[in-house]
């Protein structure tokens, strides 16, 4: 029996008096409230009844406490907590062993709640974990183990969404510590660096230099917007400035070549809601900007998706503030011709929007859609003629802090 309790315990251990929110310092704490600030506490009676262990670490075998445990607190500063049957965080057999992931600090919990006619967790304890986010706690790595819907033999580099020139598109993935890491679809992840949590935006899309590897850029708290080079190996060289003043940008998002000059460009929303193309200059930079028009603040999640029109030019899809999906279709010239509706409502909750290059390699770009939260979906959706898109299937599921980029 796997459990996930995601609900909000706090305001349901607070109402039943779980939560030791003021004690009277003249008198002994009791329950709950002997659980020390750190400690993740296990104690043999409910309610925080009873004898009490705490621990400081996560505990792989409980031992002696293996049939002791009626109900568990956790103070530590852990969001997310592990309770398993078996020893060293084991789920083994679906009918008799327990999992139960549960979130919350600060919070106390009654394991008689967890059982069914094959299997219980009161006095069944045989290892505990917390973690920062759920994906951790269930065992898994800090980065998303992303799998690729269709991750073939290496083939020739993406004119995009390649970023080790094996043929098959990668993404990057920022967690909740700051860390970025590559991912190449396997499942496996590669860390980059620390630090990217002082970075307010990232964006990529193919060569921006020159030198056929596709490059990052990234917008600091300062305002001011970095060219981190690729090196055709999944990660990147030294950085350089572009400029400063970029927090008044609400929007970043590299399209590739938008205006027929073979270098990669740049659109960015202003906090007046003008979308600005930056035509690139193949060294790194762009030169200067050039209005594409008003109206741009309804707009929510963007995305560089490629040629999805089939037109031979780079287009872009946008969500808007009613959750419906449109793609703009570049002209080769700079900007857009009319827009076409490809999505008729539901988009509101992905607010990430990414083009990951032809995933399924049948010509047409594909479209990665994220729900932005712990627990949120990742969507992907393969292009189509006729610059339209159909859902493929839910890839992975996010963790608290996540990013794709």
């Amino acid at each position: 029996m796997r459990i996930s309790f995601r609900a909000a315990l706090v305001t349901a251990a607070a109402a039943l008096g779980l939560i030791a929110t003021s004690v009277a310092p003249a008198q002994a704490a009791t329950g709950y409230a002997r659980c020390a600030s750190g400690k993740f506490c296990v104690f043999d009676g409910q309610d925080g009844q009873g004898a009490m262990a705490s621990f400081s670490t996560p505990q792989a075998d409980l031992g002696a406490w293996r049939t002791k445990v009626s109900s568990v607190y956790n103070h530590t500063s852990y969001q997310y907590f592990c309770l398993y049957s078996r020893t060293n965080y084991q789920y083994i057999d679906p009918v008799h062993d327990v999992e139960l992931l549960d979130s919350g600090t600060n919070v106390g919990d009654d394991l008689y709640y967890y059982h069914d006619a094959n299997s219980h967790l009161d006095n069944n304890v045989g290892s505990i974990r917390w973690a920062h986010t759920a994906r951790q706690c269930e065992g898994g790595p800090e980065y998303l183990p992303w799998d690729s819907p269709d991750v073939g033999d290496p083939g020739t580099p993406a004119s995009f969404g390649d970023l080790n020139g094996d043929g098959n598109p990668d993404l990057l993935n920022r967690t909740y510590a700051g860390r970025l890491y590559f991912l190449r679809g396997d499942g496996t992840g590669t860390l980059i660096g620390a630090g990217w949590n002082s970075m307010t935006a990232l964006t990529r899309h193919g060569d921006l230099n020159g030198d056929g590897a596709e490059d990052l850029l990234a917008r600091d708290t300062a305002g001011k917007l970095w060219m981190y080079p690729g090196n055709g190996k999944g990660w990147f060289g030294a950085r350089k400035l572009i400029g400063g003043g970029w927090n008044t940008m609400t929007a970043i998002q590299a399209l590739g070549d938008l205006n027929g000059d073979g270098k990669g460009d740049l659109v960015a929303r202003d906090t007046a809601g003008k979308l600005w193309m930056y035509p690139g200059n193949g060294k790194g930079w762009f030169g200067a900007r050039k209005l594409i028009g008003g109206g741009w603040n309804v707009m929510r999640a963007f995305a560089g998706i490629g040629d999805l029109s089939g037109d031979g030019h780079n287009d872009l899809v946008v969500s808007d503030s009613s959750g419906k999906l449109w793609l703009y279709p570049g002209n080769g010239k700079g900007w857009f011709g009319t827009r076409k509706i490809i999505g008729s409502g539901g988009w509101g909750p992905f607010t990430t929007l990414r083009g990951v290059g032809d995933i399924t390699r049948d010509g047409h770009p594909d479209l990665l859609a994220a729900q932005t939260e712990a627990f949120g979906e990742v969507r992907f959706y393969a292009g189509r003629a006729g610059g339209t898109i159909a859902y493929n299937g839910t890839n992975d599921y996010l963790a608290d802090g996540d990013g794709l980029f």
